[in-house]
């Protein structure tokens, strides 16, 4: 350091001497008797040195820093006094020596204080006198007692004339008391549902009257909430047989017991009133919800019943203590479960147990779904019969939504169409359906378990839509043979008509399965559990559990409605391709459109000529006339009698219908064949038939030239059973008034044509026609056309149009193979029911056939009498004769009450129109057929612009 010094002597930073050995060392090495205090080599062995002075330690006797008592054994001072005072020769000795004298390290056992009462006065000043205890209580139930039972009675509690009993058969007795069972204090009365104790007044030493007595209410309370819910219990089980009602008492039973089980195992031995009384709260707050629950019950309640109270009152202590809600929603888990799992059956995810419930069951009812043959009436008062599944919507739960359980409904509706009519599809099979893994439906309460389920919905659904794709393709008989033998686990033990080795198989698997042990219900019972860890105070919140919870008026909706809406969705699209593909629906509606609706000309035409002309062969069976054999008719409004007999009917309408079902049908040749000109064999076995009527009726009918002639003719068709899910009796009955109506129509149309040629003098015999009969022939076809073609073109032809348009959207997303499809989308065969009867109505209220349009109707009806009332006239002109002197219309009345009742009914018309323009739309149309030209207001506003585009008979 010395050189880098003199080297670099304007180094700032350098340190002189800074790596020099201290002095101190190199005298300690040159020394032999050092002198230096510090550094000496013996300074361990003697410290007498003049620098270093070591003081004894001064300790305090008194205050607060004095050193703890010790009680050090006698044993070691003798030691120490009788140790030898000579110098042991080595160091190792001599520190021995010392360990074993420590008193530290020789204290055998800890030593133990007697307690003592520590008081803020004593640790400020430890030479304060201890003070008494201020409060009886604290001076020992001795006391405590003597002074409850001093005659003087100075704690005023008047206990003094009380007795005082043992604390053990005590608490043992409000324990057996609190679990509903009688003891030597407490006896049953009023018929077993209540208690009385034995003696009027009692207590137990170091407890005063007035303590215990709400303790004792307690446990009496308790004790009859054990009665109240062993009575629910046993007349539960001897009198009711509704599933959910026999699930609640067994749950309640299972509750019970493991309360009396704790009780008896666990807390038969309180070790103080604290823990008694803990012990009742634990069974209180169990029991009450259940007494609420079963106090809501009445007399005769049903599954739905108890389905919508239990659920209620689950929901009631959800935001409680975790441990009631846990158990809570196990009590909801059981006691849903036959309800949930008919849900399954009906939908097909599980397989449904004894008999099928099929629409043979009339009367009967299973779950929320029934069996019944109701009756329909229509506007004019005709009642149809329908027997069918129904809804029954007073048995669905209140939780459940409306359109969850409609979904529900329809799945299984259809599903047992498929199994009816296609027991060859892969869906009509149980065993598929369970071998796809369906979800389990039941209670989830966290949006972890939510997402789940949806995955194994989607996971569930691709696999049975796979399957159905596969099976559609002839790739499924191979999968269909194979065994199924996780459906079977137990034993199986069918014995007749098998071989003996198999036989000797199965008689060993059952010889195994007893020789199984039971298995421990209650061990694995989650119920019990819960209920367990909550007396016991050592209840474990699930690791699933989140606070984060869907509310609870969503619960159903997520539990069940992801299942049963992917379910629905199956059972749709494959029930509507079956009704499309293999049941040809859509040449059944045509067929509809053709006949009943008058959408064939030839059928209109054929009718037409069978019904009205006048030049046929006339069908009629007159004496000594032969037939010549050529085409007949019914010639309405050529003859006098009527109505035609049933053998008139057949030769005049035979053929009308085979020859207008034309190739272009839509049906297929193989399943229609060969329809001759006499053959019934049409779809549905559509023929005329004659109408039911009353006698009303059959009078006007009788009368040929009023409007109501023709109005016992009617086309009969039966649905298929497939179809009939589509086709209902109440859609038949639609088109049966329209059918009705156009008949009419037909015939006036008819007539008015004919009008033009009785006016022409040059083929007729009329010879001088006034001029009110040519504007009548004018106005009345022109009227009468207008009408017809509003009916045909615009009342039923757009309407059909766009329900033909949804039939191809329906078939379009049918053929896609997708199972991403959203619930608004979704289509199934109800669905298409509606649309059907939908469109009819909207094809009914262009026609003015609604119940509200009658008067309507009326005005309509009036005009046409008169232009048939003038055709007669106007025939019997052309043919050179006259109605008669006495009912001689004259033409001139009929024109004028033509012409003004058009005029009326052209102002109805205007007036319908403003209304439901200021009206407004009557409401939205769900299945998409509001279009242009649908709505209420433009369907009148084209009859008046067809009737009275140039305002003729307003400014008439």
């Amino acid at each position: 350091m010395a050189m880098a010094s003199d080297e670099d002597s304007a180094d700032l930073f350098a340190v002189p001497d800074l790596w020099q050995t201290s002095k101190w060392l190199a005298q300690l090495d040159q020394d032999t008797a050092p002198q230096q205090p510090f550094f000496g080599s013996k300074l361990r062995d003697s410290l007498e040195f003049s620098l270093l002075h070591i003081a004894q330690v001064a300790t305090e006797q008194d205050g607060f820093f004095k050193l703890p008592a010790l009680n050090v054994s006698d044993n070691i001072e003798v030691v120490a006094k009788e140790a030898p005072e000579e110098t042991q020769t080595t160091v190792e000795t001599t520190a021995d020596a010392k360990l074993t004298t420590d008193l530290w390290l020789n204290q055998g056992t800890p030593w133990v204080k007697a307690p003592e009462h520590k008081t803020w006065d004593a640790f400020i000043d430890p030479k304060s006198a201890p003070t008494q205890p201020p409060m009886i209580t604290e001076a020992g139930p001795e006391v405590y007692d003597a002074m409850l039972s001093w005659s003087i009675d100075p704690l005023q509690l008047k206990n003094s004339d009380i007795p005082v009993v043992e604390a053990n058969p005590y608490f043992s007795s409000l324990l057996v008391l609190a679990i509903g069972q009688e003891s030597v204090f407490f006896t049953k009365q009023n018929k077993g549902l209540s208690f009385t104790p034995l003696l009027p007044k009692m207590r137990i030493s170091g407890y005063s009257r007035h303590v215990l007595q709400g303790l004792e209410k307690q446990c009496l309370r308790c004790g009859s909430m054990f009665l109240h819910l062993r009575s629910f219990v046993q007349s539960t089980y001897a009198t009711r047989t509704t599933r959910c009602g026999v699930a609640l008492a067994s749950a309640l039973d299972q509750i019970l017991k493991d309360s009396q089980q704790h009780v008896a195992v666990h807390g038969h031995n309180p070790r103080s009133l604290l823990a008694l009384q803990s012990t009742i709260k634990g069974l209180l707050a169990i029991l009450e919800p259940f007494q609420r629950l079963t106090a809501k019950l009445r007399r005769g309640y049903a599954d739905e019943h108890v389905l919508s109270i239990v659920f209620h009152e689950a929901y009631s202590v959800d935001h409680g203590e975790e441990q009631l809600r846990e158990i809570m929603r196990q009590v909801l888990g059981r006691v849903s479960q036959p309800w949930v799992e008919f849900l399954e059956e009906w939908i097909g995810t599980r397989r449904e147990e004894g008999i099928p419930f099929s629409k043979s069951n009339i009367g009967e009812s299973k779950g929320f779904v029934k069996v019944s043959a109701e009756t329909y009436t229509d506007d004019f008062g005709q009642e149809i019969e329908d027997i069918d599944f129904r809804l029954d919507e007073a048995k669905i739960p209140h939780f459940m939504p409306d359109d969850v359980a409609r979904s529900i409904f329809e799945t299984g509706k259809n599903l047992r169409f498929i199994r009816a009519c296609h027991s060859d599809h892969p869906l009509a099979n149980p065993e598929l359906l369970v071998l796809s893994n369906p979800p389990k439906a039941e209670w989830l309460y966290d949006w972890d378990a939510i997402l789940d389920l949806e995955k194994r919905i989607s996971k569930y659904r691709d696999s049975l839509l796979g399957a159905i794709q596969k099976s559609r393709s002839g790739s499924h008989i191979a999968q269909k043979r194979q065994p199924m033998p996780s459906l079977r686990p137990q034993a199986e033990l069918h014995l007749f008509g098998v071989e003996k080795q198999i036989m000797e198989e199965r008689l060993h698997a059952s010889i195994d399965q007893f020789n199984r042990p039971l298995s421990d219900a209650t061990a694995e019972d989650s119920l019990s559990r819960v209920v367990r860890q909550r007396l016991s105070g050592h209840y474990q919140s699930p690791s699933n559990s989140s606070h984060f919870a869907p509310h609870w008026s969503l619960l159903a909706v997520l539990s069940f409605g992801g299942i049963a809406f992917a379910q629905a969705q199956i059972m749709n699209q494959e029930s509507l391709r079956l009704l499309f593909d293999k049941h040809e629906l859509r040449s059944h509606l045509k067929m509809h459109r053709d006949f009943h609706l008058f959408g064939n000309g030839m059928f209109s035409s054929r009718l037409a000529h069978a019904l009205f002309d006048p030049d046929l062969e006339t069908a009629e069976r007159q004496s000594g006339v032969a037939r010549q054999g050529g085409v007949m008719g019914l010639r309405l409004g050529g003859r006098d009698t009527w109505p035609p007999a049933s053998s008139e009917l057949r030769l005049a309408l035979m053929g009308v219908l085979a020859e207008s079902f034309t190739s272009e049908n839509g049906f297929v040749r193989e399943n229609v064949g060969s329809i001759s000109r006499d053959s019934s064999q049409l779809p549905g076995d559509l023929s005329f038939a004659v109408r039911d009527l009353s006698q009303e009726e059959i009078d006007k009918c009788m009368d040929p030239d009023s409007l109501e002639a023709l109005d016992f003719l009617r086309l009969s068709y039966k649905p298929p059973a497939a179809l009939a899910p589509v086709i209902t009796p109440v859609i038949l009955t639609q088109y049966d008034h329209i059918f009705k109506l156009m008949l009419r129509i037909l015939r006036v149309l008819y007539v008015t044509n004919q009008l033009f040629r009785d006016i022409n003098t040059r083929t007729t015999r009329w010879e001088d026609p006034e001029n009110c009969s040519y504007r009548f022939a004018r106005e009345a076809h022109h009227f009468v056309s207008g009408i017809t073609s509003y009916f045909l073109d615009t009342g039923v032809a757009i309407p059909w149009q766009a329900f033909e348009q949804k039939l191809n959207k329906i078939q379009s997303d049918l053929k896609r193979y997708t199972s991403t499809v959203s619930e608004g989308e979704t289509q199934s065969p109800d669905r298409l029911r509606e649309l059907h009867s939908l469109v009819l109505d909207r094809i009914m209220f262009a026609l003015f056939l609604k119940k509200r349009q009658q008067p309507v109707l009326n005005l309509l009806e009036e005009i046409f009498s008169v232009v048939l009332q003038y055709a007669k006239y106007s025939r019997a002109q052309a043919l050179g004769g006259s109605v008669g002197s006495g009912h001689n219309p004259n033409p001139t009345d009929l024109y004028r009450r033509f012409k003004k009742s058009v005029q009326i009914f052209i102002t109805v018309c205007r007036g319908l129109t403003e209304k439901v323009r200021s009206g407004g739309n009557r409401g939205e149309d769900d299945l998409g057929l509001r279009q242009d030209g649908i709505g209420e207001d433009h369907m009148v506003a084209q009859l008046l612009m067809k009737l009275d585009m140039n305002d003729y008979y307003s400014k008439n």
